[in-house]
């Protein structure tokens, strides 16, 4: 028996019988959050006489282990990798853990390596990560999944073959959007496709050239401003085209408004397809067809398989979760428009 208690009380009991919040118990106990004298001094009482421990405490004290996992994404702002982190989020509450966010930036290997030597010289118990442009030091993720659980989300890499990995069916996102443009009757396809070294690049032109094989394929960043490069110089050299298939939304919006921008009208024209389903493609206009990704239980299921092998105190089995995907079809397609050559060639520079 505790302080006239028969068993320590839960967060939620305490908040009961001191007649708060348990968010206002917790800014007690972490002292993190201002609260008022009074009640602080009612809750402190009630914890004092119930022998309470936070459930986390207790835990790290008895296994040796911080309770936090670590999660690594390119950009933390951008609505696909954020939808990712809530899953990882969500579930780790589910086993009461905590979550450490590193944003390591599209591109920068220098940073991606720093943040990674951070995770490795603290505490965590576990890493999920996800893949950029080229910012991936393969090396340390080497050593990392050696140290404790480490599981790669959205982004394969073949050359590290003895971690798990989550992520989408990319060669059938692919298939989807470049059947869809088939089916409306499209010949003149061109593919505006991500960073080359990306294995999500290779497996989603891999299922975009299965009804294309002889399209134009070219490389550029995941961001609008590449886009538009690559359509200003897909006009500039007087390539036909009626449609687009865009490695990513970013890629996607950057080329419709590139082309509106040259009055070339999307779909009327050019029909555009993108990939991920971020939050813009709904909301932009045309609104975007495009192949939706299920990010958030991408992050989920990578949660789940790094934290179930520290529950289950084993290592975890190198397999590969592949999750489907679905085309959400928009206004951004359709049948091929008669004028989409002689818009493109008036609209070249002189």
């Amino acid at each position: 028996m505790t302080g006239g208690f028969e068993r320590p009380l839960t967060m939620g009991e305490i908040a009961r019988l001191a007649g708060v919040s348990s968010t206002t118990v917790s800014h007690v106990i972490s002292g993190k959050r201002p609260v008022n004298a009074a009640t602080a001094g009612r809750v402190r009482a009630i914890i004092e006489a119930a022998g309470y421990a936070p459930a986390s405490a207790a835990r790290t004290l008895q296994t040796g282990r911080s309770l936090l996992i670590g999660l690594v994404v390119p950009d933390i702002t951008h609505s696909f990798f954020a939808r990712i982190a809530k899953g990882v989020e969500e579930t780790a509450g589910d086993y009461d853990y905590g979550v450490i966010f590193c944003s390591s930036g599209q591109s920068d290997l220098a940073r991606g390596r720093r943040y990674l030597g951070l995770l490795r010289d603290h505490t965590i118990d576990g890493l999920v990560y996800v893949g950029s442009d080229t910012a991936i030091d393969r090396d340390e993720l080497r050593g990392l999944a050696a140290r404790f659980p480490l599981v790669l989300a959205d982004e394969e890499l073949p050359e590290i073959p003895s971690v798990a990995t989550v992520t989408s069916d990319n060669v059938a996102g692919g298939r989807l959007a470049a059947r869809h443009l088939h089916e409306l009757g499209h010949r003149k396809v061109v593919v505006l496709a991500g960073p080359v070294p990306l294995h999500s690049t290779t497996e989603r032109v891999r299922g975009f050239t299965e009804y294309f094989p002889n399209a134009l394929v070219l490389h550029g960043s995941f961001d609008e401003a590449s886009a538009a490069r690559l359509i200003d110089s897909l006009i500039g050299n007087g390539v036909s085209f009626t449609g687009v298939l865009a490695g990513n939304d970013d890629i996607a919006v950057g080329a419709v408004r590139r082309l509106e921008e040259r009055g070339v009208r999307v779909p009327v024209d050019v029909s555009v397809v993108g990939f991920d389903d971020v939050e813009l493609a709904a909301g932009m206009r045309p609104a975007l067809t495009t192949v939706r990704q299920a990010a958030q239980e991408m992050g989920r299921r990578a949660a789940q398989i790094v934290l179930k092998a520290l529950v289950d105190d084993a290592p975890i089995v190198p397999a590969s979760t592949v999750l489907p995907v679905e085309l959400v079809i928009r206004e951004s397609t359709a049948a091929p428009g008669a004028g989409a050559s002689q818009q493109m060639e008036g609209n070249q520079p002189t």
